[in-house]
């Protein structure tokens, strides 16, 4: 909701009202003894109701440009490296 915020004042579209529904699906695999714990999340859900008196195709670019401009969904939706670093006692812990 925050993309949708920005990008209507930024494009300068009227918007009354959003709510929003989203909801994650996630998954977990594997055992913590053993070592070979796995999460996931193989699915994101979004909808929004959107309230507004300007222009059908304007809102919708609103909402293109708010889906596209999303870092959250990016990062979801693209591969993303994770630079871990850890330390125990100031030494490093290294991971595989």
């Amino acid at each position: 909701m925050t993309q949708i915020e920005r990008y209507s004042r930024l494009m300068k579209v009227d918007i009354s009202s959003v709510k929003a529904h989203v909801a994650v699906h996630f998954g977990l695999e594997g055992s913590v003894l053993a070592g070979t714990i796995q999460a996931s999340a193989p699915k994101v859900e979004t909808s929004y109701e959107i309230e507004s008196p300007d222009d059908r195709e304007r809102v919708a670019a609103v909402l293109r440009n708010a889906r596209d401009g999303c870092w959250v969904r990016a990062a979801v939706a693209n591969p993303t490296p994770f630079e871990d670093r850890s330390t125990l006692n100031g030494e490093p812990i290294l991971f595989d």
